[in-house]
């Protein structure tokens, strides 16, 4: 049997697939019915977008990634710095205290540098990522922070038992809660600087490098 539908309706759903529906279609006295206006329905196709790592969203990551090395670097370099020139043994991560009582102050300190010399290098390859559109060279990056992140997981987990977490739950939730966020971050942007080179090559993919050359060219007419 044929089902008659209003004329409305047809223009309403041949709108919404379209996504082009005006506010006259929807039910206003509905109390969700805000979230098929326009304005909502831009918003949810933008997080959409944003989730799937569409490539009108690619210079989102591509500077979160590119700024957040770069801060990483820093911190990173600072930190080797300071535990090479200087006497400290092993520097203290926020509410952690890990120190490795049962070895010799020497090799504690070794170990730090060497920690340290390690992640130094893991934030110069994600910087080097950032810069020249290099998903693969990301890897290395997520790889260490998850083992980092398992480590917290449990060293807090065995705290916990313990009972030596008091005081510190809400801020070892947040802190761990940043934690999962930088990585799925990167994740995401590792994600998005794939999709972003099957369409385009990593020349024009670089958005840094309109800013760099002007800056080399200064600094060579400087030198010069």
């Amino acid at each position: 049997m044929f089902k008659f539908i209003p004329f409305k309706n047809h223009l309403c759903a041949l709108g919404s697939s379209y996504d082009v529906v005006a506010d006259a279609c929807r039910d206003k006295t509905k109390f969700f019915s805000f979230v098929d206006s326009r304005p909502w329905r831009s918003f949810r196709r933008n997080v959409e977008n944003f989730l799937e790592c569409d490539i009108n969203t690619y210079h989102i990551y591509y500077w979160f990634v590119l700024i957040f090395s770069i801060y990483g670097v820093i911190q990173s370099l600072f930190r080797f710095s300071r535990l090479l020139f200087t006497k400290e043994t092993f520097g203290n991560s926020m509410w952690h205290n890990n120190r490795f009582h049962v070895f010799p102050p020497k090799m504690v300190r070794r170990f730090s540098v060497l920690t340290a010399f390690i992640l130094t290098n893991v934030w110069a390859t994600l910087l080097y990522a950032a810069l020249f559109v290099s998903p693969r060279h990301m890897a290395p990056w997520l790889w260490v922070q998850l083992m980092t992140l398992a480590w917290h997981l449990v060293a807090s987990f065995m705290k916990s038992l313990l009972g030596s977490m008091k005081g510190n739950r809400t801020r070892t939730t947040i802190y761990l809660t940043v934690y999962v966020v930088n990585i799925w971050l990167v994740y995401q942007s590792k994600r998005a600087f794939t999709i972003a080179l099957k369409q385009d090559t990593p020349e024009k993919l670089m958005l840094c490098s309109r800013y760099m050359h002007p800056l080399l060219s200064y600094f060579n007419g400087i030198l010069m």
